[in-house]
């Protein structure tokens, strides 16, 4: 069941029961200098985490947590200790080129072997940026399933993977050309079945609202349509909903209706949002994931540098923070459909609009979306709430990780700056653990 988000939550010391733990089973004991634990809430001083496990057993004042006999201790105590960051929006394989879209989609076309490969470098740059969880959002081949399962084997090092399967599209529609073939609300429900025989955990619609391929390519539908019937929509989703799991659904401007009338649980995306959607947004309790250096994709082709040259995660936002400052500076019509967007961030968020933000598959830049966001007029604490629990509010995965809470796992970082005053901070993260595996001593090449 999704919780819905409460907003600013009063820090309290909280001791979980440790009736029914066995006593052999040691405990991670983390000290924190400051604690800013996902909920909204401002950070506190001199916090301790036991971890058991992999979850999370206890948070509270140092004053308040007794630490158990027997417990390794990780001393934070000069560091900011945070919930890992969600990435709410991922596609894993992808590296996206200045051919776009086509460029994405011929990735998806590659030998599976080769997908896997650049899989294992892109997660572990997820992870080496303070990402412990990544919502995926369309692989082919089941790649994100395998993906998931050798990270939870320990096989391969990463982020906490919630997998969706394949594609969910239908002819002239967004996605990859072998699953540009589901028509029909009866396709749809066996489509459904099939990514949920194989394992995923959710699944995402492409809804749009003009042709995305071919000749005719950008070509919008009549006004109110996309490349969906509302029988098909309202098919899919109505499925999803039955086996028990959540649709999102990648979609801008007048799909989002269809999408939210449908009833699906979450928006990608989200863009060219007017006040009425927004309102419907608000009113419906249905959260966006916006995705803006997906944005750069144009003028970005910067990953021989991710692999051959950069030594930390600093160096990657540094190279890529650059590339964006060019473009926008080089663009003024670049620049000034930033300056709406963020405009659209702003009065989203005063409606009472759920805001997220994902990397679409730009990876290991979710600093620089949570920097996007203060730029929107977000302060720095409400940008890394909307990075962590709000994130994992919107995609339904709040009952597992977003905030440090007793029972969620155990997927925390530190950094070493203070990142609700200055959101640069983020860049340098110095702690990761997903699950109780601490994977702070991993290289990023």
């Amino acid at each position: 069941m999704r919780k819905r988000w409460l907003g600013l939550v009063a820090f309290s010391a909280v001791v979980a029961s440790t009736g029914g733990i066995r006593a052999q089973q040691p405990a991670t004991a983390i000290r924190a200098g400051r604690l800013i634990d996902g909920t909204g809430a401002a950070a506190r001083e001199n916090a301790v985490v036991i971890v058991r496990d992999g979850r999370i057993e206890a948070v509270g004042s140092a004053t308040d947590i007794v630490i158990p006999a027997g417990a390794r201790v990780i001393d934070l105590a000069d560091r900011t200790v945070l919930p890992g960051i969600v990435d709410a929006h991922a596609h894993l394989s992808i590296r996206p080129d200045t051919r776009t879209l086509r460029g994405q989609l011929e990735g998806m076309e590659q030998h599976d072997a080769k997908q896997m490969a650049r899989i294992v470098r892109n997660v572990r740059v997820q992870l080496l940026s303070g990402v412990t969880s990544v919502y995926v959002v369309g692989e082919v081949h089941y790649n994100d399933i395998q993906a998931a399962e050798a990270v939870e084997d320990g096989v391969i090092p990463g982020p906490r993977i919630y997998p969706s399967g394949n594609f969910i599209s239908t002819t002239a529609g967004h996605g990859p050309a072998e699953y540009r073939t589901t028509n029909g609300p009866w396709a749809m429900r066996t489509f459904v079945r099939q990514n949920y025989e194989m394992g995923a955990h959710h699944m995402k619609l492409t809804i749009t609202d003009r042709a995305r391929v071919g000749p005719n390519n950008g070509t919008p539908y009549a006004p109110g349509e996309s490349n969906y019937t509302k029988e098909e929509i309202d098919a899919a989703v109505d499925e999803l909903h039955r086996l028990g799991i959540e649709a999102t659904a990648h979609a801008n401007g007048e799909s989002i209706r269809l999408a939210v009338e449908a009833g699906v649980n979450s928006i990608q995306h989200g863009g060219n949002l007017t006040d009425e959607l927004m309102d419907l947004l608000a009113t419906r309790e249905v959260g966006f994931v916006n995705t803006y250096t997906i944005g750069f994709q144009a003028v970005f082709d910067e990953w021989s540098f991710l692999d051959n040259e950069a030594e930390h995660a600093r160096d990657w936002l540094e190279r890529s923070r650059g590339v964006h400052a060019r473009a926008l500076e080089a663009d003024e019509r670049r620049a000034g459909r930033r300056t709406d967007r963020l405009d659209q961030l702003a009065r989203a968020k005063a409606k009472g609009v759920l805001v997220g933000i994902g990397t679409d598959s730009m990876h290991g830049l979710m600093p620089i979306e949570m920097e996007n966001l203060v730029d929107a007029g977000f302060t720095p604490l409400e940008a890394i709430t909307a990075a962590t629990g709000i994130n994992a509010t919107i995609v339904g995965i709040d009952d597992e990780v977003g905030t440090i809470e007793v029972g969620k796992f155990a997927d925390i970082i530190a950094v070493a700056g203070r990142p609700d005053e200055d959101i640069r901070a983020m860049s340098e993260v110095t702690f990761r653990m997903v699950g109780g595996r601490d994977h702070t001593g991993l290289s990023f090449r």
